[in-house]
This record gives C-alpha cells, sequence and structure tokens, in this order.
C-alpha cells in the first residue's frame, strides 16, 4: 500500500505507511492517547488517524513533511492552557512539533484534557464511554 494510491482504513495501516522519521513518534503519540483515554474509540477521518470520546473527535495526529502534529477540532480547548504550549508551533486546535522531539507526555494528557472537558460541558458524556 502506498499513501499516494489508496489511503489507509486503520490506524496500523496509516503509521506503516509514514515515513519512518515519523512513525516511532507517532506510535508514542498513540499509545498515550490510548493510555490516557482507554475508551476512545480509534478511526480514520480525512486520511488521517481520529480517537472519538462519545462520538465527538477527541484527538488525532498526522505526519507532514517537516514536522507532525497533534489535532484537536476545536477553536477553544489550546486556549483553555495558558502558558503551558508556549515555545510550541500552535494553530486553531493544533500543536505542531518536530518528529525528532515529541511532545511530553505533560503536555499530550493536558491537550486531551481540554478537549474532553469540552466535550462533556458541550455535550454530556454517555454512560460507560470516555475516561
Amino acid at each position: 500500500m502506498t499513501t499516494a494510491t489508496k489511503k489507509p482504513d486503520t490506524i496500523d495501516a496509516y503509521l506503516a505507511a509514514v515515513p519512518t522519521t515519523h512513525r516511532a513518534t507517532l506510535e508514542k503519540l498513540r499509545r498515550q492517547i490510548k493510555k490516557h483515554y482507554p475508551k476512545a474509540t480509534e478511526h480514520i477521518s480525512y486520511g488521517m488517524p481520529l480517537y472519538k470520546l462519545d462520538d465527538h473527535p477527541l484527538a488525532g495526529f498526522r505526519a507532514a513533511k517537516r514536522h507532525s502534529g497533534l489535532f484537536v477540532w476545536s477553536s477553544t480547548a489550546l486556549g483553555t492552557l495558558g502558558d503551558l504550549l508556549d515555545g510550541y508551533d500552535t494553530a486553531t486546535g493544533t500543536v505542531r512539533f518536530a518528529p525528532d522531539k515529541p511532545l511530553p507526555e505533560r503536555i499530550i494528557k493536558a491537550v486531551l484534557a481540554a478537549r474532553a472537558k469540552e466535550i462533556k460541558q458541550r455535550w454530556g458524556r454517555k454512560s460507560g464511554v470516555g475516561k
């Protein structure tokens, strides 16, 4: 499978297709998302890995040419983190990082918690789903 001819349909397939320079960092990020939100469901959306919490996007990740990104599909979740993301390249709902400099777990945990809190506040929590 090549990403040019076929979009991955699983996160395993996505990770197998990313450059080796990005793979270990993204595999670690995947493990951390699953560790902190074990009941989040895995999906592929727009050709990238996505985790849903209570049927709403919690987080996703993607390899780009010169960086990797952690996405939370929220224009407000990252804004609640104050200066925690100072020094990181951010955009609306995205934290970008160099593939050889993975995000520290405390950053990942804080980003995921901010998004999970937003999901709970906006849509409530379904019984038995989530963290």
